[in-house]
């Protein structure tokens, strides 16, 4: 984010976009967005920030996202959320993570073109040219294929105890989650 944004709150914001998701805090809980959650992590990052976070996390942005926001567009006001979302999507795409996590689909490259057409639609060009790059590297490569197993699918890695047993309990009802 910091390549592409200079303002603190955004590079804040990215830092800390799974906060609410898979962070951990004092009182022992994670995975939720209290009101004690909030206020902890305002005090740390500042009230825009925080505000950024919250609202990245509501944008929904796994498999088709981002073709269905290029099909539909994207809501006013959640500009500042899609530009978030895709300097995350240069993240996975440079360590590799768009290769094996599912939640990306079958097709990189349709995520890929679709990402790169919604950042010049930002005004963007300079991410949508490193995703990109980036996305040509999967293509050119073709280790992503491998890495796409079936196996992989629907993998989970559980970043404590409480997410681990609300997985495990999924397992065992039937879900198709892989505890690992």
């Amino acid at each position: 984010m910091a390549h592409f944004e200079r303002d603190l709150d955004f590079v804040l914001a990215a830092m800390f976009h799974a906060a609410y998701d898979s962070g951990q805090y004092p009182d022992g809980r994670s995975s939720r967005r209290s009101e004690a959650h909030r206020k902890w992590l305002e005090a740390r990052i500042g009230p825009r920030a925080e505000g950024l976070v919250a609202r990245v996390g509501a944008m929904k942005f796994d498999t088709g996202d981002p073709e269905r926001l290029l099909q539909e567009g994207v809501p006013a006001g959640d500009e500042d959320i899609l530009f978030l979302q895709l300097a995350h999507e240069v993240d996975d795409l440079a360590d590799g993570g768009l290769a094996f996590a599912p939640k990306y689909g079958r097709s990189i490259e349709t995520r890929v073109a679709a990402c790169a057409i919604l950042a010049r639609q930002l005004g963007r060009e300079d991410l949508a040219a490193t995703i990109d790059t980036y996305g040509g590297r999967y293509e050119a490569l073709g280790w992503a294929a491998a890495l796409q197993d079936v196996r992989l699918e629907g993998f989970r890695i559980a970043p404590n105890m409480r997410t681990y047993i609300k997985l495990r309990r999924e397992k065992l009802r039937g879900g198709s989650v892989e505890v690992i």
